[in-house]
């Protein structure tokens, strides 16, 4: 998928079908470094506890997460409204 038709599934629960044929189910956000942007990918509970860390510290590691360039994602549903 294009990176800007992730955009509108940024942060919310979905169901993600992967380029390998995995279909996952968990929350996709963006952070932009330095250098170039990247597109991560947790569980659903996972991302909850990371950005409940991040509130508290600015300086978090993402190195539980996956990191996706926008090719390996082919579909996205969101789960949540």
């Amino acid at each position: 998928m294009k990176y800007d038709e992730l955009q509108t599934y940024f942060n919310h629960h979905c169901r993600i079908k992967l380029r390998s044929g995995k279909e996952v189910f968990g929350v996709l956000w963006e952070e932009m470094p330095d250098r170039d942007r990247a597109i991560y990918f947790a569980s659903y509970i996972e991302h909850k506890k990371l950005m409940a860390k991040r509130r508290q510290s600015s300086n978090v590691a993402f190195s539980d997460s996956l990191r996706l360039a926008s090719d390996d994602i082919l579909g996205v549903e969101a789960l949540d409204t």
